[in-house]
C-alpha cells in the first residue's frame, strides 16, 4: 500500500470514528427550536434541493459549511466538480463527478463558480432553490486585498497605501479597458461570480441599463440574496424559507481575520468609486432583503431565539480561539465534547478538506462514512 493510499485510508478512517461520535454521543445544548416558517412558502419542506451561488469575501465559505453539513446530515447529492482549480476560476466544467445513485439525481450544488443559471438548471431538479449572499463593496474589497495579499504587490508596510497605489494602477479600469492588474476576486468580484458580462457593459452606450437588466434577470433566478452584514438575521430568513432548524443553521465563522487593518475614509471612497457595479447589485439587494423582513411576522424573536442557541452551540463546541496559521485568520480550539462531536468538528473545518472527504466518501455509494470503517476492518 503506498503512501497516498494510506493517506486516504488514514483520513476516511479519522471521519468515520468522528461520525460515529456524531451518532452516538449525547448534545448537551438546548434542544432544536423548530424554525416559524414563511407565509410566503408554499413548496414541499424542507428545501432540500438548492444552489448556493458562492461569492468571495462575503461570509460564503461560513454559509458553505453550514451547507455541506446540511447536505451530509440529510444524505444529499451534492454536485461537485474538480475543486478548487475546475470552478475556482473559470466557467462551470461540463464533468462533473461522481453521477448520483440509479433513479435519484443530485440534490446541491454550494462550490465557486462563475454562475451559470442554465448549466445548473439542467443538473438539477426543476424545484431546486437558488441563493446567494452579498456585502458592502468596500468592505469586501478590503477583505479581499488582505486576504490574497494583494498588499504585497505594492506596499506591504502600509497596507492603506498600498491600495491607493493598487486603484491608481488601473486607472483605466471601465474607462478604456476591462483588464485590472490583481484583482482577481477583489474589484467588483460579486459581479464576476454572478456572471456579470463585463466587455458587452463596458461596449455598452447606457452603462446604467446594462446592470439593471442584469439585477432584473437575476431577480428572475435567485430565490433569496441574504447580506453577510446581517448574517444572522438572513440566517433565520433562510430557515424560515426552506423549513430548516437552528441545528441546520448552526455556526462557527470560516476564515475569520485576525484583525482590520486601517483604512482611511479618502481611500474607502476610492474603493467605492471603482465598485460601481457591485455598489449597485448590493444597494438593490439590501433593499429587497429588509423588504422581505419586515414582511416576517415574529422574525426578531427568531433571531434572539437562534443566537442563543449559536452561542450554546458554540460554548459546548470551543475552548478558545487563536490565530491560526491560514491567511491571517483565526482557528478554534475545540473542547473534550467538541473533540468527539461530528456537528463540532465539521463546524470549524475549512471548505475545502471538507470537500475532499466528501468525494471520497461518494467514491463508495451506497455506504455512509461510518460504513467505511466497518468494510475496511
Amino acid at each position: 500500500m503506498n503512501n497516498t493510499i494510506k493517506l486516504v485510508f488514514f483520513a476516511l478512517t479519522i471521519f468515520a470514528l468522528l461520525y460515529v461520535y456524531h451518532i452516538t454521543s449525547p448534545r448537551n445544548v438546548e434542544p432544536v427550536l423548530p424554525i416559524v416558517t414563511s407565509d410566503a412558502v408554499e413548496e414541499a419542506c424542507p428545501v432540500k434541493n438548492f444552489v448556493f451561488v458562492k461569492t468571495h469575501k462575503t461570509g460564503s465559505s461560513t454559509m458553505s459549511n453550514i451547507l455541506l453539513r446540511y447536505c451530509e446530515n440529510h444524505r444529499l447529492n451534492l454536485l461537485l466538480g474538480g475543486y478548487p482549480t475546475g470552478t475556482e476560476y473559470h466557467y462551470l466544467p461540463t464533468k462533473f463527478y461522481p453521477p448520483p445513485p440509479p433513479g435519484e439525481s443530485y440534490n446541491a450544488f454550494v462550490m465557486h463558480a462563475n454562475y451559470n443559471y442554465n448549466f445548473l438548471r439542467s443538473k438539477l431538479p426543476q424545484d431546486t432553490k437558488f441563493f446567494t449572499i452579498v456585502r458592502h463593496p468596500v468592505s469586501r474589497y478590503i477583505s479581499g486585498f488582505r486576504f490574497f495579499k494583494s498588499h504585497k504587490n505594492y506596499d506591504k508596510e502600509d497596507f492603506d497605501h498600498s491600495i491607493q497605489k493598487h486603484l491608481k494602477a488601473n486607472k483605466e479600469y471601465l474607462v478604456s479597458t476591462t483588464q485590472c492588474e490583481g484583482c482577481q476576486n477583489i474589484m467588483n468580484s460579486v459581479a464576476v461570480d454572478l456572471g456579470f458580462n463585463f466587455n458587452k457593459y463596458f461596449r455598452s452606450k447606457n452603462k446604467t441599463l446594462e446592470v439593471e437588466k442584469f439585477i432584473a434577470n437575476l431577480d428572475q433566478e435567485l430565490e433569496l440574496v441574504l447580506v453577510m452584514e446581517y448574517f444572522d438575521l438572513s440566517l433565520v430568513l433562510l430557515a424560515r424559507q426552506f423549513c430548516w432548524t437552528f441545528e441546520d443553521i448552526a455556526y462557527l465563522k470560516s476564515l475569520e481575520s485576525a484583525s482590520k487593518p486601517h483604512v482611511s475614509e479618502e481611500t474607502k471612497a476610492m474603493i467605492f468609486d471603482f465598485q460601481k457595479i457591485d455598489a449597485a447589485i448590493y444597494d438593490y439587494y439590501n433593499k429587497t432583503f429588509w423588504n422581505k423582513i419586515s414582511k416576517e411576522e415574529g422574525i426578531f424573536e427568531d433571531l434572539e431565539k437562534f443566537q442563543r442557541y449559536n452561542e450554546a452551540t458554540k460554548d459546548k463546541c470551543v475552548s478558545q480561539k487563536k490565530v491560526g496559521n491560514f491567511q491571517f485568520t483565526m482557528q478554534y480550539e475545540l473542547t473534550e465534547f467538541g473533540k468527539n462531536d461530528f456537528q463540532c468538528l465539521a463546524m470549524t473545518s475549512r471548505v475545502l478538506p471538507f470537500v475532499h472527504l466528501l468525494e471520497k466518501r461518494n467514491q463508495f455509494r451506497g455506504y455512509t462514512v461510518m460504513d467505511l470503517i466497518k468494510v475496511a476492518c
